[in-house]
């Protein structure tokens, strides 16, 4: 919640100091006034910070019963699921936001009706790991704090016409573009109705890769696009300037409501607003004065939405255009159309850029041209799409026909897309920023629009300001070792960082679907990683390797050397994840005991298994064990080891003289009972014991009496499924463990 705040009274204050900025006069009253404001800013984001808190704790009983009114149905994958809004706890009326109800079969309701449900309630995981999208944070912003599954449901008397007449013509023109689209149908239907479940995840993934995603959503583009041509063919119609305004007025805010009314679609539809009224008053229409207004309404309905990433960009795409793209305009640093539209594109660019590295980690940087290319052209999809609606609606094979050339656009874009993608340099991986280099670049860009125009050369000045911008975000080098020890559920997944190398060790989960796409693959790119130098595999259990399967898979994050246990060549699983790294171009290589790797200061060695040993029949038994020395702080990895393996390195002399005093040690097989012996963990005696295990997991991770015996040898232990992931650094005298979710740890440890 600080975060937020945090971030709500910098949001605040941008909004507020371009009126600040213009006024000559009374700069002294125009000062408290924003003071005043940022102050009642942060006063409602923590009165929405505390009804949050009061309606997740209010923690429902399964099969209570909630009653709501249903804002939108959809398909999902399994079954059916619905937002109800207005929702109380039956009998006692306790009020609860927006419920997402899951439905397996699909129920006879409809957008606008009351209805009621029952079932299991279930609350929405929090981030626990860097770069981890955040599903409470986000969904909480709104409005939105429980999930139910539903068993029962039924409607009751009474609900919103209104939302009633628009959720069946949304319905219905989603089944015109399914029947006419093809399959481009899911495209058109994010792009005009707002419904994104159907946009196959590799166009999405393709759009936003290539930094063109917002055509995907319901923002300003489209609001302007529909609500400048409705206002416009009212006007020829001959209807007068305010009764076109109220028409286009009430319909956009209509179309706002049946596409779901997000943040953005809300600042869109009021700056649309405010021009056409603007227009009817005989005012100049001011679009910082627009946006601020937008932003104060958004600000007091649902303060907690300014803190997510696509409300930010579209704010700051807005504001680019109407502030730093009119100062740089003014600055006369191009002239003439086609500079002004470069001025246009490059001021959004340098405006959205802090906001595109924090939430998404990874910058196009062909972006600019693309979108010069896209946006004009968005214009006839959309238009193609409409009147596909239009005639759709009395004879589909007119509709097709319309369409079609909607469809030839959109397949233009993925051309373009894919041509971007091969060309050099086309996929920045450069991390997430500090807020301190938010902070910075912010101070850098708003002194370089107030003194653009004094610049005797302005191009050449221009150049050196943006890359010295570009740079401003970059990761800074750190000397020492970084260990990330991951909350992956039930499995292991760590991450090392040390000079310049990077080592992922594990990477699986058996109760956490997805985790290479959701939890490894963010870490990284949030760590401005986009190549791990060894991905090393203690042994193939799922739980150990599900995650970095995706990563080889997709190909998101490059992996150049993959290790594997010598003594699981023969094993099926280990043979067929050393086949995809080969059908991938990765090097594949085996460790037993005696290997090891150097980089800078960090050795790592291999201590087990011995290469002289028979396979175990346990794959347990086959796991890596390796021990990581950084000057004097020292980390040891046990993978799923049992205890006869621990004894039987506790009494080879060779061995226990490797062993030794450990700083962390990573506990083996997530706490099991049967790891963690006696005499193992009187040789290594930890400082610090992380223990990796998912939270209700079936095999009763970590066992008490592996817990207990932690304890005993005076071990402070890390558990990631309290304290989410748990980042070591030491720099070989040194060492500061972070947990993720600080309010669960007693205190940062140095």
């Amino acid at each position: 919640m600080a975060l937020r705040t945090a971030e709500m009274a910098v949001l605040l204050a941008g909004l507020l100091l371009k009126l600040l900025w213009d006024c000559k006069r009374r700069q002294s009253l125009w000062a408290l006034l924003l003071a005043l404001s940022v102050a009642f800013g942060l006063f409602r984001a923590e009165m929405a910070g505390r009804q949050a808190e009061t309606a997740r704790n209010l923690a429902p009983e399964s099969g209570s019963r909630v009653t709501g009114t249903v804002k939108s149905l959809e398909a999902k994958s399994g079954g059916y699921g619905a937002e109800l809004t207005g929702c109380r706890l039956e009998p006692g009326g306790e009020p609860v936001g927006t419920v997402s109800v899951f439905f397996e079969e699909k129920p006879r309701f409809q957008a606008g009706d009351r209805v009621w449900a029952a079932g299991r309630y279930s609350q929405y995981s929090p981030a626990t790991n860097p770069g981890e999208f955040d599903y409470r944070d986000y969904y909480e912003s709104r409005g939105s704090f429980w999930k139910l599954s539903a068993k029962e449901w039924g409607q009751l008397p009474g609900g919103n016409p209104l939302r009633r007449v628009l959720g069946q013509l949304r319905e219905g023109c989603a089944r015109i573009l399914e029947a006419c689209g093809g399959e481009k149908a899911g495209i058109f239907k994010a792009m005009l109705l707002g419904m994104k479940g159907d946009i196959p995840d590799e166009i999405y993934a393709l759009y936003q890769e290539n930094g063109i995603s917002h055509l995907l959503a319901i923002s300003g583009l489209h609001v302007s696009m529909l609500g400048m041509g409705l206002y416009g063919l009212l006007r020829r119609l001959g209807a007068g300037k305010r009764g076109a305004a109220a028409a286009g007025g009430a319909l956009m805010a209509c179309y706002g409501l049946m596409t779901g009314f997000s943040p953005s679609t809300q600042r869109a539809v009021i700056m649309f607003l405010v021009s056409v009224g603007s227009g009817c008053l005989g005012r100049v229409y001011d679009l910082p004065s627009a946006l601020g207004l937008a932003g104060a309404v958004i600000a007091w309905r649902e303060p907690l939405s300014l803190a997510q990433g696509g409300v930010q960009l579209s704010f700051l795409a807005v504001g680019g255009i109407g502030v730093l793209g009119k100062a740089l305009e003014r600055a006369g640093i191009w002239e003439g159309r086609l500079g002004a539209l470069a001025v246009s594109s490059l001021a959004v660019q340098l405006a959205t850029y802090p906001a595109v590295l924090y939430h998404f980690f990874v910058y196009p940087p062909y972006g600019i041209l693309l979108n010069l290319l896209v946006i004009p052209l968005m214009t006839y999809a959309m238009i193609s799409g409409l009147l596909c609606l239009g005639t759709g609606a009395f004879c589909l094979p007119l509709g097709r026909v319309c369409i079609g050339s909607g469809c030839y656009i959109l397949e233009l874009y993925e051309f373009l897309c894919g041509l971007c993608g091969q060309l050099p340099g086309n996929r920045l991986v450069i991390g997430r920023p500090a807020l301190w280099q938010v902070a910075a670049y912010g101070a850098l860009l708003a002194f370089f629009a107030w003194n653009a125009g004094r610049m005797k050369h302005k191009k050449l000045g221009f150049a050196a300001v943006t890359a010295v911008l570009f740079l401003t975000l970059f990761p800074l080098p750190e000397r020492g070792v970084r260990v990330t020890y991951l909350d992956v559920g039930q499995g292991d997944g760590m991450v090392v960082e040390a000079e310049g190398v990077t080592l992922l060790l594990d990477g699986g989960s058996t109760d956490k679907k997805k985790v290479g796409v959701q939890i490894l693959e963010p870490f990284l790119l949030s760590e401005g990683i986009r190549r791990v130098d060894y991905a090393v595999v203690s042994h193939c259990d799922n739980d150990h390797i599900s995650g970095l399967k995706e990563l080889l898979e997709n190909g998101a994050v490059e992996v150049n050397t993959l290790i594997l246990p010598a003594l699981g060549a023969g094993d099926e699983a280990q043979r067929q994840l050393a086949r995809l790294a080969e059908e991938k171009g990765i090097r594949v290589a085996q460790m037993a005991q005696g290997d090891g790797l150097q980089a800078g200061n960090m050795s790592l060695s291999c201590l087990y298994p011995y290469r002289d040993s028979e396979p175990p029949p346990d794959r347990n038994d086959q796991s890596l064990i390796l021990r990581m020395d950084c000057g004097d702080a020292s980390f040891l990895f046990t993978g799923d080891t049992g205890e006869e393996c621990e004894r039987e390195m506790a009494a080879r002399p060779d061995t226990r003289a490797k062993l030794g005093e450990v700083t962390v040690l990573k506990a083996a097989h997530h706490g099991s009972a049967s790891s963690s012996c006696e005499e193992f963990l009187e040789l290594v005696r930890p400082a610090f014991a992380v223990l990796s295990y998912g939270e209700g997991n079936s095999y009763g991770h970590p066992a008490p009496e592996a817990v207990e015996r932690l304890e005993q040898t005076g071990a402070r232990l890390l558990e990631t499924a309290k304290l989410g992931a748990v980042t070591v650094w030491t720099d070989g005298t040194r060492i500061r463990i972070h947990p993720f979710r600080k309010e669960m740890a007693d205190a940062d440890a140095e």
